[in-house]
């Protein structure tokens, strides 16, 4: 397997996560959130990985966006759902952040978060 494809296999198993949460009785909005996040991170390193564009550890979407538009200046258009996304990177995983976090703002993550999936496969290779 390459490189990146690790890196898709391992946002597909976020894309899993928030499917399998969002189906469930209970619905944890944070950890929905969280993996929208991880999702498009995961997307955007696979296409650096693939254009052999180093990056640094990071979470934030914007940067990673700003790399990638290096290569592919279209990236810029992702720039509104990286913001949406990018304060869902650390702030869920810890107490009293994000605490008024509804199940819209849930769906709506992991609406961005394949939004940029699908973004980032249309001109993976262009």
């Amino acid at each position: 397997m390459k490189e990146f494809e690790k890196w898709f296999k391992k946002a597909e198993n976020d894309l899993l996560s928030i499917r399998n949460k969002l189906a469930s009785e209970e619905i944890p909005i944070d950890a929905c959130c969280f993996h929208a996040q991880q999702t498009a991170e995961k997307y955007l390193k696979a296409f650096l990985v693939f254009k052999s564009v180093s990056f640094p550890k990071t979470h934030d979407l914007q940067a990673l966006t700003a790399l990638c538009a290096k290569i592919n200046p279209i990236f810029h258009e992702l720039k509104e759902p990286a913001l949406k996304l990018s304060d869902f990177g650390i702030a869920p995983r810890y107490p009293d952040d994000f605490d008024d976090l509804t199940l819209e703002d849930a769906q709506q993550a992991f609406q961005n978060a394949l939004l940029i999936k699908n973004f980032v496969l249309k001109h993976f290779i262009g």
